[in-house]
């Protein structure tokens, strides 16, 4: 009995491991809502830009220790190097045409569409969910982030600055 239970915990444990930011806060949660079907430039755009919103201050301290700025410079450029792009993302950018200069600018403009777009969608998303657990993070000219006064304790609180259900005196 043990080694089954044993053996079902190193299957679930190596399935969970292989999807990419599983470890990370809103990691699975956020990246699965990236829409299907688009090119690869636009889907190397729409998981930079949401790394990246996960990575501003909006987010807050919290995100920002696991996320950072991704936009990449080389491809928003108005002369790209295309040689260095195609070496630094061989797996992402596998499927375009790099003997098509159509392609190559189509996913590259469709990067620089969705980036902003996604960016948004991502950093909104953390700030909603550390607001409703009255978790502000501080913005720009503001104070400076006190970690004493946020807890990641503070998600769960059955009296949270947005929770609805009845009894909780917040509504």
């Amino acid at each position: 009995m043990k080694k089954n239970i044993f053996v079902i915990f190193l299957i679930t444990a190596f399935t969970i491991s292989c999807a990419p930011n599983w470890y990370k806060p809103m990691g699975q949660t956020l990246f699965s809502q990236m829409p299907k079907g688009g090119s690869p430039g636009y889907n190397l755009g729409w998981i930079h830009g949401c790394q990246s919103g996960l990575g501003s201050q909006f987010a807050g301290a919290f995100y920002m220790s696991f996320y950072s700025w991704s936009k990449d410079a080389d491809i928003v450029s108005s002369n790209p190097d295309i040689a260095k792009i195609k070496t630094r993302y061989k797996k992402e950018l596998k499927d375009v045409n790099w003997n098509d200069p159509a392609d190559v600018k189509k996913n590259f403009s469709d990067y620089d569409t969705i980036f902003w777009g996604a960016h948004a969608f991502c950093r909104h998303s953390a700030l909603g969910i550390l607001q409703t657990a009255g978790m502000d993070p501080p913005l720009p000219g503001q104070e400076r982030y006190n970690p004493m006064s946020h807890s990641l304790g503070n998600i769960w609180k059955i009296n949270g600055k947005g929770d609805t259900r009845i009894g909780t005196g917040n509504w």
